[in-house]
């Protein structure tokens, strides 16, 4: 995670500590594996400063190891010039609680899921005045860890990934991936409340990155035993389109919005 790329103000030192284990939680999720320990590197610049800001940073990735039960067990630390953006780079191990989920799986006929809600984070992140839930939903994002292991221990999903860039970037990456055609209904989406009623709602959902959930396939004949499994976690899972025979990533409505992207690499203030 750069500085100016990843993050900018609105994240605090603890936000970005945190947010850096969460990601890589993420991917692990997604595979089915649970984490285990974490290897940390930080490029600093060279400063009086450093020592308080990462003081800071350890009370967020404190958290996020004990939430997620994650050890950290070693790194590096590098200077880089006065004025250089800080990095955070997090290298998480896991162990597959079964047969690792792949992107490649998905099948004609298959229901495309999600777990959460979508675009809350994409709106902390695109809204020039974001609402308290909305930038709260981009500084702390809370991979569903309980449920994806769940979920690959079951065997009902044919494929997964986890939805940290937008659907307009990822879902396409699971088609190709999976050699199929895949098509997702905006009006299924589920949203929090803050954005429900948004005017940048379809926006917000179909391009906003950054929420950390869960993306999967699985056959249609398995719904009401994923909605079980979801119910006994207190894990939201709604079903938002279908797998076809075909390529490529679709919208119902027919439009498909500009792929969501970080921040161009800005000059960083000293």
């Amino acid at each position: 995670m750069v500085q100016g790329v990843h993050w900018d103000s609105r994240l605090a030192p603890a936000d970005v500590g945190f947010k850096a284990v969460a990601a890589s939680v993420s991917d692990l999720a997604a595979c089915g594996a649970r984490p285990r320990w974490m290897l940390l590197s930080l490029s600093l610049p060279r400063r009086p400063e450093p020592d308080a800001w990462v003081a800071k940073l350890r009370v967020g990735l404190s958290e996020a190891c004990a939430a997620f039960g994650v050890h950290l067990v070693g790194g590096d630390v590098t200077a880089v010039p006065h004025g250089a953006p800080r990095v955070v780079s997090t290298t998480l191990e896991g162990r597959c609680v079964a047969a690792p989920l792949t992107r490649s799986g998905a099948r004609a006929g298959d229901l495309l899921w999600v777990t959460g809600t979508c675009g809350l984070a994409g709106a902390g992140w695109m809204d020039p005045a974001p609402a308290p839930a909305a930038l709260d939903a981009l500084r702390r994002p809370v991979p569903p860890l309980p449920f994806a292991l769940a979920l690959a221990a079951s065997g009902h999903a044919t494929a997964a990934m986890d939805l940290s860039d937008g659907l307009a970037t990822d879902l396409p990456r699971l088609a190709r991936a999976s050699g199929v055609a895949i098509e997702v209904d905006p009006a299924r989406l589920p949203a929090h409340p803050t954005i429900a009623g948004h005017p940048q709602r379809r926006r917000y959902q179909l391009a906003g990155g950054e929420d950390y959930q869960l993306l999967f396939t699985a056959p249609s004949a398995k719904r009401a035993a994923i909605e079980e499994l979801a119910a006994s976690l207190d894990t939201q899972v709604t079903a938002v389109g279908s797998v076809r025979e075909g390529s490529g990533a679709t919208a119902t409505d027919g439009a498909w919005p500009r792929p969501f992207a970080h921040f161009a690499p800005p000059k960083v203030a000293p």
